[in-house]
């Protein structure tokens, strides 16, 4: 929805700071930095809030309380339809000046606002969502007090996390087609999560020899395990017939594939549409067979490593010319939005930048930070300079990226 600001209700400095409805904000911020980028507002005065808002030149405001969140829904080519989509078509259709619930998720037109004087939420009642936002919108209370099941359903993916493994990428390439001007060529060391064939893209768009090498990082065992395998015994052709094999084993990994999508339940012609789509990013199947052989002959190791806690990869991380990292969106998953606080996020992420300053000022960096804005384009020592001059609240943007990506 262009235009759009998203704010909360609420005063985290009023005895929020501990306790479920600390833990109802965070999952609220968490949930809006799947599709959201820009600044989050929050004041416990929704008049307020919408002043900052109109005079900030938005045109419209989707309030939250805390504990409310919004949804995607998912398919092979990753997210399908988010829920801002959703709020898009369905206020196109309308005429409003606050629609939705008070308190709860409110969403506000906001020249409609001004031009009927600015009034309260009392005075002008809402327009009820109504049945066609059935699914995009859930509630989970402002202690909680709703969301066992949610819950519930985010310890399962966390335990899945720890064994999970991405067979194929469903952020975009976009960050990666094209190297910052100022890298040396070839690619020095290349360190990356074990996840996909994105780290094999880097090496080809960034360009690589013999004397390259690749350091995948990786909390998940089964993902590097995954890695190992793949890149001793795969030819680098018909990967969905590779991965039929390795499917077959029930080795105990999760494959993190799309919704209703398993092992056990696959639609292999989508699968198959995938890899013609990979496939058409290199030009096609000889293009990747070709760097594929290439690749297989670099010095590759592989590090049991949770980047929340870099002990083990930061121990092997040289400072060299040539240097890239990526870590993907590590900072900003469904595992980290359940595990940790928003603050807790943060101090995490900036331990890791300035630690990997120290140790590679000039390596280059890709990923997303602790609030998934995109970070690439900068070596590690501007990056962490950049940042913290900006600031690192979870509220703020911080454009430090040559092309933002969604994670």
């Amino acid at each position: 929805m262009d235009g759009l600001v998203c704010g909360l209700l609420g005063s985290p400095l009023r005895g929020n700071k501990e306790g479920a409805a600390a833990r109802a904000r965070d999952l609220t911020v968490s949930w809006l930095r799947w599709n959201y980028f820009g600044d989050i507002l929050e004041d416990e005065d929704l008049g307020r809030l919408l002043t900052r808002a109109s005079e900030a030149g938005h045109c419209h405001c989707l309030v939250q309380g805390y504990g409310h969140i919004v949804t995607e829904h998912s398919g092979p080519n990753g997210v399908t339809r988010s829920a801002f989509a959703a709020l898009d078509d369905w206020a196109q259709k309308r005429d409003f000046v606050f629609a939705g619930i008070p308190g709860r998720c409110l969403l506000v037109d906001l020249s409609e606002w001004r031009r009927a004087g600015r009034p309260s939420v009392e005075i002008s009642p809402p327009l009820p969502f109504g049945p066609e936002l059935d699914g995009r919108l859930l509630d989970l209370g402002l202690h909680l007090e709703a969301g066992a099941d949610f819950l519930s359903s985010l310890d399962e993916i966390c335990e899945k996390a720890r064994r999970g493994v991405f067979v194929l990428n469903y952020e975009p390439y976009d960050d990666v087609e094209k190297p910052p001007a100022a890298i040396c060529a070839p690619v020095s060391t290349l360190y990356c999560v074990a996840a996909g064939l994105k780290p094999n893209r880097i090496l080809e768009t960034h360009a690589f020899d013999a004397a390259s090498r690749v350091v995948f990082f990786d909390y998940s065992e089964r993902a590097l395990d995954f890695r190992r395998r793949l890149d001793a015994n795969w030819s680098g052709r018909d990967y969905p017939a590779y991965l039929q094999g390795i499917f077959s084993q029930n080795d105990g990994a999760h494959y993190f594939l799309w919704p209703g999508a398993s092992p056990e339940n696959m639609e292999w012609p989508a699968m198959e549409g995938l890899w013609a789509t990979e496939l058409d990013r290199w030009g096609g199947a000889e293009a990747f067979a070709t760097h594929w052989r290439r690749y297989r002959g670099l010095q590759r190791e592989y590090i049991r490593c949770d980047i929340l806690q870099a002990d083990p990869l930061i121990d092997r991380i040289r400072d060299e010319r040539g240097a890239v990292i990526w870590w993907s969106n590590a900072f900003c998953t469904v595992y980290t939005a359940r595990r940790y606080a928003l603050e807790e996020k943060r101090r995490l992420y900036e331990n890791w930048i300035r630690r990997l300053a120290r140790a590679a000022p000039n390596v280059f960096v890709y990923g997303s930070d602790h609030a998934n804005g995109s970070v690439n384009g900068l070596t590690a020592r501007a990056y962490c300079e950049e940042y913290f001059r900006l600031g690192g609240d979870p509220l703020l943007s911080r454009p430090l990226f040559r092309r933002a990506i969604r994670f």
